[in-house]
């Protein structure tokens, strides 16, 4: 590895969860509880998803609900999203009634409960925290991830993936991992004066599907071409990271990561919570190299930092978003794994073995 790279240490106070922005893209969950998108499930068992306005697909319903049941059980927090289908008078006391006619957090050693209610007619969101909760999901908090994180989501008419991204926020932020919030900004602390349910939360209008997926050229795109080095690339990712430059066709990018990240949305708390992992990780990051391509890992007592991919090209070395999608998995913890052994970037894992769920441990 090179001694630059092993001795350097960035130093970031931005908020976020433990997770590469690639962390919230592809959340693989190994349970096998299925969606209820069915409003009259409230009194019956626990719920998860109420899709009252048929807004999701049914494999997203499948999705988030596995999400939820592997969060419950393992981390003692209910998480439940609601759909609307018509629009309250008052969403604050809306999501009062639901949080307990659902049940919201009644299962778990306290009040541990997170309700998402989103209104699409009236084009508001609404997250409700239980009283438990309340210390480590503040309502700054709150404001913030529906700012920075839900609302790019739900205005590219993304709902589904939109409450999983956040979810995973609200995990990193449960574990620990998401330590300042210094990048919040006045409106993000808004509160609505009151605690709801015991607890706290925040909301914020958005209307849903409202834009489309435009990524905009970054004038300072020409500053972050593929490098030539591995450490020089990803030093000019983490600037990428720290401004939050949302432009998919930076030099640095391999053409298939271009491609993919044109049709996704990347939002400021993705990027923040990049930022930190990546800034946990380099005192233990190692590089391995071969012929033309390279990885970078972290130790493996960093669960979360998962390793980077990169090629390298006619004008230097890129990053590999593209395969990393395909090649890592993330649990509801936020852990990384491999989903397949058997492709081009295996050469950079010598120093770990994998179990059979594709977990790495040190040798």
């Amino acid at each position: 590895m090179d001694k630059k790279l092993k001795n350097k240490i960035y130093f970031f106070t931005g908020k976020t969860v433990t997770l590469t922005v690639l962390f919230l893209f592809f959340i693989a969950i190994s349970t096998g509880c299925t969606g209820n998108n069915d409003s009259s499930s409230k009194s019956v068992g626990i719920g998860f998803v109420s899709d009252q306005a048929a807004l999701l697909s049914k494999a997203e319903i499948n999705h988030i609900t596995q999400l939820g049941s592997a969060l419950l059980r393992d981390m003692d927090i209910h998480i439940m999203a609601v759909v609307l289908k018509e629009s309250p008078e008052d969403i604050d006391n809306k999501a009062v009634k639901l949080f307990q006619e659902y049940g919201v957090g009644r299962t778990t050693n306290g009040a541990k409960g997170v309700l998402f209610l989103i209104d699409p007619l009236g084009k508001q969101v609404r997250i409700e925290i239980g009283y438990d909760l309340e210390p480590i999901f503040t309502d700054g908090f709150t404001g913030y991830i529906e700012r920075r994180q839900m609302t790019p989501f739900f205005q590219a008419n993304k709902v589904g993936p939109g409450i999983e991204a956040t979810v995973e926020l609200l995990v990193g932020k449960a574990l620990g991992k998401i330590e300042t919030l210094n990048y919040a900004k006045p409106e993000d602390k808004q509160q609505t004066g009151r605690f709801l349910s015991g607890g706290g939360g925040s909301r914020l209008d958005v209307e849903i599907g409202s834009k489309t997926i435009e990524k905009e050229a970054s004038p300072l795109a020409k500053k972050y071409q593929a490098q030539p080095s591995e450490q020089d690339t990803l030093d000019k990712y983490i600037e990428v990271l720290r401004l939050h430059i949302k432009d998919p066709n930076l030099g640095i990018y391999t053409p298939e990561t271009r491609k993919f990240f044109s049709n996704w949305v990347v939002t400021d708390a993705q990027q923040d919570n990049e930022l930190q992992v990546i800034n946990k990780g380099m005192s233990t990051a190692k590089i391995l190299t071969k012929d033309n391509l390279a990885v970078i890992s972290f130790s493996c007592d960093l669960r979360q930092a998962s390793p980077f991919f990169l090629e390298k090209g006619s004008q230097g070395w890129m990053l590999d978003f593209a395969s990393m999608s395909k090649i890592i998995g993330f649990n509801h913890k936020n852990q990384w794994h491999l989903r397949q052994r058997n492709h081009k970037y295996m050469f950079g894992f010598k120093e770990v073995y994998f179990d059979k769920n594709g977990f790495p441990h040190k040798k």
